[in-house]
């Protein structure tokens, strides 16, 4: 599989498919952690990080632009406040490989016919290959203690890819947030979890 480590291109890759096309009911996959020692209570303020893993080489992106956007909505509806020296740090990393499914079954009967020494048989029809390629991609946010330099939460966001993601791109990257940020226990200044009906976006 090849990998995109810049997400705006995991958004265009030729032939891309995507989490929010109508046959997707399952949606997708999101999974989370956080530092059951870590004190979120003293956390206030956010900020993202110099380099994010969805920067092209020597550019931010337009995909990096979008996802932090997204991020801040759902940090500030949490109560923390965008600084230049924030408490944690946010980055996004993405990727998009290929995977393909292969199946392999019998043909249909092309009817009876009369076997060796007259005893009836059947012809078949050989065998039957179909070939499908679906686009799979992963989304991950780190959510880092500027000051200790660890990760105090990491959510990871899998779905199938389609064309729906590249006709409604910003949505889609902010129902990607959202659905992270869904994992997100904690709003400013708080060390106890909260409920996600506590939270107003």
């Amino acid at each position: 599989a090849r990998w995109y480590w810049e997400f705006g291109q995991f958004l265009a890759a030729a032939g891309a498919a995507v989490m929010l096309a109508a046959g997707c009911a399952s949606g997708p996959d999101v999974r989370a952690d956080f530092d059951p020692a870590a004190d979120f209570g003293r956390f206030q303020t956010f900020g993202f990080v110099a380099q994010a893993g969805t920067d092209m080489a020597d550019a931010r992106s337009l995909t990096t632009t979008m996802l932090q956007n997204a991020a801040t909505r759902e940090m500030q509806a949490r109560g923390y406040v965008l600084a230049e020296n924030p408490d944690l740090v946010i980055n996004f990393q993405g990727r998009l490989e290929e995977r393909v499914d292969i199946e392999s079954r019998p043909a249909p009967s092309m009817g009876p016919t009369w076997g060796y020494r007259g005893w009836p048989g059947s012809t078949w029809g050989g065998t039957e290959v179909t070939t499908r390629r679906t686009n799979v991609g992963t989304l991950v946010m780190d959510i880092v203690d500027r000051e200790k330099r660890q990760a105090v939460f990491q959510g990871t966001l899998q779905t199938t890819v389609s064309n729906e993601m590249l006709r409604n791109r910003e949505q889609t990257i902010n129902t990607l947030v959202t659905e992270l940020f869904a994992k997100f226990p904690f709003v400013a200044g708080r060390s106890e979890q909260v409920a996600p009906g506590q939270i107003k976006n």
